[in-house]
């Protein structure tokens, strides 16, 4: 860095200098004598933070490959098992989102020669841990005591929807950490002017693998870009040279991006699901709690909405806590007022760019609470706590959470004989596991759920059926047994059963002409 720059830096006012230059509150500052890095690497945090990294590995890796594989992994790994050279002509007709995940998860798959749950899902649980590390780096850059850094990272191992995504072979575990990073190092580069350009190059190059994972990053992006452009610690170039560098990522990727949505312009369950509704809106406010089993979504939602609220009003603070705020709010913002537009964008894996950020609001809040209402702050931190613990419980069951397509495949293989049939559901979700468990060996009668019972009376030979249980039953035997008694009415009689519990049970019932 020239001479004359570098004294211009030291000239300049004190409200633009970097946070460890400033006079700032009590709150994240470090003691006299302690370096730049003393606040995140101290004797106590390289106890905790290893501690905390290992439990959150822990609960990821915890029943990895217990489920089979849920309806959009099928599509994901279907997709990587492609040959390469077909690889990105696949994912442009069967995926909304861009290649990178799908060529890394390639080469993974076929280096280990398996495409095991377990084996798919395992660098996404991996990725977890690295996540739990980045929230507490970047929550140490915004001035988070190590206390309350620590509990940001704590919360995001607890996390239901980071401990879902941590054990799914999609990309969304992936986005969060890059966006992660990204933020840290643009917050880095603020910091620390002399360095500034290495910190910058490292935010340019987490910003353009984030949005090659999926476009949702873009969300984060604009803010970063922003926050970059009204930066007065960094230099024209520097600013002027990521901005470039996102921009060029973002549309290297819009022609692909046109093509995937010619190809799947608009899909009819998400239609569904993903519109404006109070229902899809609390869900969507309420992402870092929003697992795969729905439990305290009234308490995940105040959590949310109370920490948003106490860094609007407190948030002007620390400049650094106006970037949490604006990433952690923005986002889930965006996707409300572009679904309100009909872009049905109300899915929390939507939401999942700004979770790490909607975690660390809660910190940041609490710890802005704890300098006027301590009982305040104990309060914001117990519920969040409870919010995420009941999550973890119902997470963590023997029964799988995705339809059991796997064992479903297996048991009809060894039980159907010759002369019997098999009739299975024709709905994409139910339909593309099975397919992908190699149901097509049992020559299957597909049906859609209207004409499903009507096709099975029409068989003239035994047939098993295979019956998706509503998830929201009292009990999936109490639906068995009505299933049963419903299709009794229709003249046919259950010869054999056998159901896989889960939280989508699934009944095999071998039916046959009274």
């Amino acid at each position: 860095m020239p001479a004359s720059f570098a004294a211009a830096r030291r000239a300049e006012p004190m409200d633009t200098l970097p946070l460890t230059a400033r006079q700032e509150p009590a709150v994240g500052r470090s003691p006299p004598g302690r370096s730049r890095g003393g606040a995140v690497w101290s004797s106590p945090a390289r106890v905790a933070l290893p501690v905390v990294i290992g439990l959150s590995l822990a609960n990821f890796g915890w029943q990895l490959g217990s489920s089979s594989y849920y309806v959009d992994e099928v599509q994901s790994v279907t997709a990587a098992l492609a040959p390469l050279g077909g690889l990105l002509h696949g994912v442009s007709r069967t995926e909304l989102s861009p290649p990178a995940y799908f060529y890394f998860l390639h080469e993974w798959l076929v280096r280990l020669g398996s495409d095991a749950e377990w084996v798919a899902r395992i660098p996404s649980a991996l990725g977890g841990g690295l996540l739990v590390a980045a929230v507490y780096w970047l929550a140490s850059l915004t001035g988070l005591r190590r206390t309350a850094a620590l509990g940001a990272a704590a919360l995001t191992g607890a996390s239901p929807f980071v401990l879902e995504y941590a054990q799914r072979a999609q990309p969304y575990l992936f986005v969060m950490l890059a966006v992660t990073v990204a933020a840290g190092a643009v917050l880095a580069a603020e910091r620390d002017p002399t360095r500034s350009r290495p910190w910058l190059a490292a935010a340019a190059a987490a910003s353009m693998l984030a949005i090659a994972l999926h476009y949702t990053a873009a969300l984060v992006l604009v803010g970063l870009c922003w926050r970059v452009i009204r930066s007065r610690v960094l230099t024209t170039v520097e600013r002027g040279a990521y901005v470039v560098a996102c921009a060029c990522a973002a549309l290297a990727l819009v022609p692909l991006a046109i093509a995937q949505h010619r190809s799947i312009p608009i899909r009819t369950g998400v239609a569904d699901s993903a519109g404006v509704t109070i229902a899809s809106a609390a869900r969507v406010l309420e992402t870092p709690f929003a697992g795969r089993i729905e439990t305290l979504p009234v308490l995940g939602c105040a959590v949310m909405v109370a920490a948003l609220l106490v860094l609007v009003a407190r948030g002007g603070a620390l400049r650094e806590r106006q970037l949490v705020l604006l990433l952690a709010a923005g986002e889930p913002l965006v996707l409300l007022v572009a679904s309100a537009l009909g872009a049905h964008l109300m899915l929390t894996r939507y939401a999942a760019v700004a979770a790490p950020f909607m975690l660390l609001a809660i910190a940041a809040a609490g710890t802005e609470l704890a300098q006027l209402a301590r009982p305040a702050a104990a309060l914001l931190v117990l519920a969040a706590a409870v919010a995420a613990a009941a999550g973890l419980l119902a997470s963590h069951r023997r029964a799988g959470f995705e339809l059991d397509a796997r064992d479903a495949v297996a048991y009809l293989g060894s039980h159907t004989v010759a002369g019997q049939a098999v009739l299975a559901p024709k709905d994409p979700g139910i339909q593309a596991p099975l397919v992908f468990y190699g149901v097509k060996a049992l020559n299957p009668i597909w049906a859609r759920q209207a004409t499903f019972a009507a096709v099975l009376r029409e068989q003239r030979r035994p047939t098993w059926a295979i019956v998706a249980l509503p998830s929201q039953s009292p009990t999936a035997a109490a639906v068995l047994a009505f299933t049963k008694g419903a299709l009794w009415r229709l003249g046919l009689a259950t010869r054999a059963t056998h159901l896989l519990p889960g939280v989508t049970p699934v009944a095999l019932l071998l039916e046959v002409r009274r």
